[in-house]
């Protein structure tokens, strides 16, 4: 039985084909991810007191004490209304971390964080997720940034939010 050229080369080809395509696109995908960690990495040490390894301890929303934004903080990057801010840092690289509290369970306050960041000029990447807590990288507006959510388990219905902005 004799064999077409296009059958007798495809499968080595293809196989050989896929190798060469394979590689470096598994190349490009681990140096991205690695890429992507570590700018999560320095958002996430941004986020973070000076000194420590985690963000400010929360506050419930009754009895959390606002604060004002800085006159300089852009509009667009605001938390969602009904958000106490409870503190604000400036950090290095013009860097600024905003505490608050919402005082909505964690799916409602999931819900507003994925609406106000996925607008208002924003594009949301590399965020995930979980039970009890939930984070995104977004950028736009000549800036980027990171929001992070928990859970208050000692506070019912509430939901502590960090928001990590910079250029």
């Amino acid at each position: 039985m004799t064999r077409s050229p296009v059958t007798r080369s495809a499968g080595p080809l293809t196989a050989r084909a896929r190798h060469r395509t394979l590689v470096p696109a598994l190349l490009a995908l681990v140096a991205a991810s690695a890429l992507a960690g570590c700018e999560s990495d320095e958002l996430d040490s941004a986020m973070a007191e000076p000194g420590t390894t985690s963000a400010p301890a929360a506050v419930c929303a009754k009895d959390a004490k606002p604060v004002e934004l800085p006159a300089s903080f852009p509009a667009v990057a605001t938390v969602p209304e009904g958000f106490i801010v409870t503190g604000v840092q400036s950090r290095s690289g013009d860097r600024t971390v905003v505490t608050a509290v919402s005082p909505k369970p964690f799916s409602q306050t999931l819900a507003d964080m994925q609406k106000a960041y996925s607008n208002r000029g924003w594009t949301p990447s590399e965020g995930e997720v979980e039970q009890r807590d939930a984070e995104s990288n977004f950028a736009g507006n000549g800036l980027r940034g990171r929001w992070a959510i928990r859970e208050m388990p000692d506070c019912t219905d509430n939901t502590s939010v960090s928001l990590l902005l910079g250029k």
